[in-house]
């Protein structure tokens, strides 16, 4: 697709320059024209006026960009096709194909040259032909009119002969002005190159087809603490790792003969020994049917951004290397603290029911103190150790169809006593459509734990904790909500909640026991459900925790309604 450049002044200075001068040439033969011959007939006043008429192409060269924005080609192109017709309107006039007029016809592809390149002058090479043979049809048919000259032919041959070379005169000194502008124009571009490339801190090199450096820029001193003169002409291989030459021919490769940009990160030889890590970009130079082109390269010191980069992979490493030692310290530590543990949990609850003879109330009140302290510490145990599993997302769910009413029953069931004591009131309700669910149960059940332990653990005496289960998402999913009458969280500490190891610190939550993983293991078992868990709160009204699980719903065959692919859970640092 053609593209459109605006015209340069200098073009346009030309043009006007030339037309003037073609019109004034005309002027002058027009003038001995009349004197010669006297008034002129209607036939001749129209060849004087085409003598005339380059004045109008620069008057509109010279005014036609700023007001009527017509294109310097387009004139061009007009005075071009102008200037052969009356060539060939004069030699009809002056004696056909016998005319000292026609040659003339040679100025045309001449004038043509200055206004564009190969195409142009084809163009008005055809376009005088087909003119210069309308003149011989002419002549051949016997249409000439007789001519009105008067002059020996001699004499009107010098006089046509004058004015032609007058005007190749002009066309030969606007071509060099236009040569001199277009070779300031390209001393200008390629000093300007040039001091783009000598000044610039990445070092540009041109290269052979077969990656031989032909050119390099003045910064290969400072990358590489050689001169320009010292890698011209070598091979990549001279300069580049071996290891990382496979990198660097590919990416040639792309630019040489597929045309595209290429890239690679490579290690280069310093001349005093070292290496240094640089990002070679490289794109042809100049594409050619058939063959490989050459290329251009810039390279960059990326160094320090290896270093970087060296720092992260090695602090990602130590953290995989702590993390992994965390997991094999919490699988050593949960047989270890298991294996006592279940020993004082059970015998402190033979102790407690008296199985083998009776106590006297203190050592009761001091077994049952024993045995809810190990089951304390059990549970946290086991939360510490389920956390660890989900970060390390080593943690898998057993899906199945099973009653949540029934689950929700035996959750509520674990934390009757501790709600007893703490006076608050627990509460149930499961829609029919939420009864029968599909999820990993285990992992429901825990979150039902979990929350209502918060519950019970956050709401004074007289309050209550609510379980309700519901239908949600057009009957694709199913909600879990567990509502308190607690003390309710400030805005500010609801951010915190739900990653773990976090609680709010305030005097009441430092009386209470807990490792602030409640929350963490309900989002992350949410998660790993594809759902989520939402906590809302405010300081006084309680707390509600809604759980969306939204492939647990199933239809009534007991089939799943929804299903997708859940991806394995990363919890959030």
């Amino acid at each position: 697709m053609a593209v459109n450049t605006p015209d340069t002044a200098g073009e346009r200075r030309r043009f006007v320059a030339l037309q003037a001068a073609k019109a004034g040439v005309g002027g002058a033969l027009g003038l001995g024209f009349f004197g010669m011959i006297g008034r002129p007939d209607l036939a001749e006043a129209v060849a004087m006026a085409g003598l005339m008429a380059p004045a109008l192409l620069a008057l509109l060269g010279l005014i036609g960009f700023k007001w009527t924005r017509i294109r310097l080609a387009l004139l061009e192109q007009v005075g071009l096709a102008g200037f052969a017709l009356l060539i060939g309107y004069l030699a009809v006039l002056t004696g056909g194909m016998m005319s000292p007029l026609v040659v003339w016809f040679a100025l045309v592809p001449a004038e043509a040259a200055l206004s564009g390149g190969r195409k142009a002058v084809v163009k008005a090479g055809l376009f005088a032909a087909l003119v210069l043979l309308g003149v011989a049809a002419t002549q051949a048919l016997g249409l000439l009119p007789p001519s009105r000259l008067t002059l020996p032919v001699w004499e009107i041959t010098f006089v046509s002969m004058l004015a032609a070379l007058v005007q190749a005169v002009l066309i030969a000194a606007a071509a060099q002005d236009r040569q001199r502008a277009a070779d300031a124009a390209a001393a200008e571009g390629a000093a300007m190159y040039r001091f783009l490339a000598d000044n610039a801190m990445d070092l540009i090199t041109r290269h052979s087809s077969d990656g031989r450096i032909r050119f390099a820029s003045p910064a290969t001193t400072q990358l590489l603490g050689r001169l320009p003169d010292e890698i011209t002409g070598l091979a990549l291989a001279a300069i580049v790792h071996p290891d990382d030459m496979g990198a660097v021919q590919a990416a040639l490769m792309e630019s040489s003969y597929f045309g595209r940009c290429g890239a690679a990160e490579v290690r280069l030889r310093h001349k005093d020994g070292h290496e240094v890590w640089a990002e070679i970009r490289c794109r042809p130079a100049r594409m050619t049917i058939g063959e490989p082109a050459e290329i251009v390269a810039v390279t960059r010191d990326i160094s320090e951004r290896k270093i970087h980069e060296r720092a992260l992979e090695d602090a990602r490493d130590a953290a995989l290397d702590a993390s992994r030692a965390k997991s094999r310290f919490l699988a050593n530590m949960s047989h270890e603290l298991r294996t006592p543990l279940n020993a004082i949990i059970g015998f402190s609850e033979m102790i407690s029911r008296e199985m083998f003879g009776v106590l006297g109330p203190r050592y009761q009140e001091y077994s049952r103190l024993v045995h809810e302290s190990g089951s304390h510490l059990l549970d946290l145990i086991n939360s510490v150790l389920d956390m660890s599993k989900i970060e390390a997302g080593k943690f898998e769910l057993s899906e199945e169809l099973f009653d949540l009413e029934e689950t929700a029953q035996s959750a509520v069931r674990f934390l009757r006593m501790p709600a007893e004591r703490a006076h608050v009131a627990l509460a149930l309700a499961i829609t029919p459509g939420a009864r029968l669910v599909f999820a990993d149960k285990r992992a429901v059940k825990q979150i039902l734990v979990n929350l209502l332990s918060n519950g019970v653990k956050f709401t004074p005496p007289g309050g209550e904790v609510r379980v309700s289960a519901q239908v949600a998402n057009h009957g694709r999913g199913i909600e879990i909500i567990v509502a308190d009458t607690g003390t309710g969280i400030s805005q500010a500490d609801l951010e915190r909640l739900g990653k773990p190891f976090e609680q709010v610190e305030n005097a009441e939550t430092r009386a209470k026991e807990g490792t602030g993983l409640g929350l963490a293991l309900v989002k992350s078992l949410s998660a790993l459900h594809g759902g989520d868990a939402e906590l809302t709160s405010a300081l006084g009204e309680g707390t509600t925790v809604t759980v969306r699980l939204p492939y647990a719903a199933v239809d009534a065959k007991g089939d799943r309604i929804a299903t997708a692919t859940i991806l394995p859970f990363r919890a959030a640092s």
